[in-house]
């Protein structure tokens, strides 16, 4: 026991703090990518019936919200909050209007 190395010995790495933005749901990423490559908001406005008022959201804006909170293993309308906190992931998927669940 006595010349055995602590096994933490062998990592040579420091840790530091950044301001960047940081978003545990990285891999919702690939599905907003594909999402956009489909150019899916387009075609699901352009088949749904747009809101009769301009307060409200397009039929997209439900859709891909609602897409991405299954993709992350919500069960329920509410865990889209986890999406609308999540402002790195917002920033970089560009969901600049995210509908909550009291919105439907």
């Amino acid at each position: 026991m006595g010349d055995t190395a602590n096994a933490f010995d062998y990592f040579t790495f420091k840790t530091a703090t950044t301001n960047d933005q940081l978003t545990a749901r990285a891999g919702l990423l690939a599905v907003g990518q594909l999402m956009e490559s489909l150019q899916l908001s387009e075609r699901i406005d352009q088949h749904f019936p747009l809101p009769k008022s301009n307060r409200r959201f397009n039929p997209s804006a439900y859709l891909k919200t609602f897409m991405l909170t299954q993709h992350q293993g919500s069960f329920h309308l509410e865990d889209v909050r986890h999406l609308s906190q999540d402002a790195a992931l917002r920033h970089v998927m560009g969901l600049t209007q995210l509908p909550q669940a009291s919105d439907a």
